[in-house]
């Protein structure tokens, strides 16, 4: 974007602008709640996924929760009281309490005992079937899980993930089951790929199909350009339509600085937000 050309939101070099932060930064906090956790829809309890989604929203800002101690709180209470389960659960405690600088041996042991109970078969974690319709990819639970266990420092057998990631990669470039692929499961396959520091052969026709389906612009949804675009970053390639993306993001975003699903309709949420700063970021906007 020429200088001329720049919309409010942006300062003079081309990034958003201070206050266009502020923004975002008020509105993640308007969705705390007392109980230290946060949720987008500001009523009690708190949900640990939207929690996750504002801390990390937060770093992306470069900014630190206006209530660190209650937000550990929030997830320590849990794992002391051995309420926490699930892969997905662990996930968004761990990512928070390292955000914040307080892994420590307890959480390590805790993580690990959790999370090694969801490997599967195959080699990677989670159901392999009748998969929930919420959950984004077949490799949704595995790239959790190996960032749990990755973040805490634990031993798993990582030469298995790396065969079930690889019978999940398709001809035309792409990841997913039965033979089609998708962005969600690209991503995940990519991301895995970078946590594992593996060398991964299939990254160039990987980068093919993302630059195809970026060239072929279909995207209606705010996380597929998340995928698309951070999957593109987990091979260390750009985005060639940065533009194009930062004018999509931007129209997702609602007056009360949070952003939505779609440039058309839809409400704010956290994990929307989070997927907007990180595009942002991504593609030199912030």
């Amino acid at each position: 974007m020429t200088q001329e050309n720049l919309p409010k939101e942006y300062d003079t070099i081309g990034r958003l602008s201070n206050s266009f932060r502020q923004e975002v930064v008020n509105y993640i906090e308007r969705c705390y709640l007392e109980d230290g956790g946060y949720f987008f829809a500001r009523i009690p309890p708190s949900s640990g996924t939207d929690t996750c989604f504002a801390i990390k929203s937060l770093a992306i800002l470069g900014v630190k929760p206006q209530h660190p101690e209650s937000v550990l709180n929030f997830f320590l209470s849990q794992i002391r009281e051995g309420t926490m389960g699930g892969v997905t659960g662990i996930f968004n405690a761990v990512e928070v309490i390292d955000e914040l600088s307080y892994v420590n041996r307890d959480l390590k042991s805790y993580a690990e005992e959790k999370v090694m109970v969801w490997q599967n078969g195959a080699g990677g974690f989670g159901a392999l079937e009748n998969i929930d319709v919420e959950v984004s990819s077949e490799l949704q639970e595995t790239y959790r899980a190996v960032k749990v266990l990755k973040t805490v420092g634990a031993t798993f057998d990582e030469k298995g993930i790396v065969r079930f990631i690889s019978s999940l990669l398709n001809q035309d470039g792409g990841y997913g089951r039965s033979g089609h692929s998708t962005l969600a499961s690209t991503f995940y396959a990519t991301a895995i790929y970078r946590l594992l520091e593996v060398e991964n052969g299939a990254s160039t026709s990987t980068i093919a199909y993302l630059i195809n389906r970026e060239k072929n612009w279909q995207v209606q949804f705010i996380e597929d350009l998340y995928w698309l675009v951070e999957g593109l970053a987990n091979l260390g390639e750009k985005s060639n339509f940065p533009d194009r993306i930062i004018r999509f993001i931007m129209e997702c975003q609602r007056q009360n600085g949070g952003f939505s699903r779609a440039t058309i309709m839809g409400i704010p949420t956290l994990e929307y937000t989070y997927y907007a700063l990180s595009i942002l970021k991504e593609t030199g906007a912030l």
